[in-house]
């Protein structure tokens, strides 16, 4: 290749690359005109959503605040009922949690008082379906999603399911 060869060939490069700047440039502008600017007089409550997701998780605290903070939260422990306090309702935990799938039927969950529930006592017994309540089973995860449950209210809550 000679000096035209490559003096032609940089023209017709640079002007891709300028046509492909010139393009660019159009398209922010179009963009731009289609969608205009956020306006937080229109929509406050999007604004106030945005500060919220992006808000820190946590936050470090020393000193004088640090103490205050510490106190509060421990005032907080020291006020929620232990978990030995924990109301045992079948309906409630059934009606709050378990209700979401087991009326549906997702993935195979027995409806209660069905002949698959039957079925399934008959074959595990109770003890055994508190444990696979319990341990999770096939799809259900364990406790049925919630770790705070104690034994007892799960308990409950399948026994309630074979009434």
């Amino acid at each position: 290749m000679d000096r035209k060869q490559d003096s032609a060939f940089l023209r017709k490069f640079a002007g891709v690359i300028a046509g492909f700047i010139v393009l660019t440039i159009a398209l922010i502008i179009l963009a731009r005109y289609m969608q205009p600017e956020f306006s937080e007089e229109a929509n406050p409550s999007k604004g106030i959503l945005a500060e919220q997701r992006i808000a820190p998780v946590g936050s470090v605290r020393y000193g004088e605040a640090g103490a205050a903070a510490l106190a509060e939260v421990q005032a907080a422990v020291a006020e929620a009922p232990a978990a030995s306090e924990a109301v045992v309702d079948g309906a409630a935990v059934y009606g709050g949690l378990c209700k979401t799938c087991h009326d549906a039927g997702v993935a195979d969950a027995p409806l209660p008082g069905s002949e698959q529930m039957t079925a399934r006592e008959a074959e595990r017994g109770i003890e055994g379906m508190v444990q696979n309540a319990i341990n999770g089973l096939n799809a259900m995860p364990p406790r049925g999603g919630d770790m705070s449950l104690t034994d007892e209210q799960v308990q409950a809550a399948v026994e309630f399911m074979l009434q």
